[in-house]
């Protein structure tokens, strides 16, 4: 009875080790090259306006629209390219196409 315990414990010692000695020597990943993304954004849709905050409608996606320089909200219902950068989820605008 003592070798089948033996046994049974050597069978489990293997087991955890082979499990836990293959989590350790998992090859380290290469590092993949970054390649930086142009903080400013080009979108052209439909300007909408809801009380104070004015959005833009392109390919379904509803886009929030804020400007310090101008009023965006003359464009309601126009079609527009507005260009900026993003703020959380709000398009700071610089500028505006018709």
């Amino acid at each position: 009875m003592k070798n089948i315990s033996r046994f049974t414990s050597l069978f489990l010692i293997l087991v955890f080790g082979v499990f836990l000695g293959g989590c350790m020597g998992q090859p380290a990943k290469k590092s993949v090259d970054v390649v930086a993304e142009s903080p400013v954004k080009i979108i052209k849709g439909v300007v909408g306006v809801a009380g104070k905050t004015v959005m833009i409608s392109s390919e379904g996606v509803l886009t929030e629209i804020f400007s310090r320089k101008m009023n965006l909200a003359k464009y309601d219902g126009k079609v527009i390219e507005v260009e900026g950068q993003f703020s959380g989820t709000t398009l700071f605008v610089d500028e505006v196409r018709e």
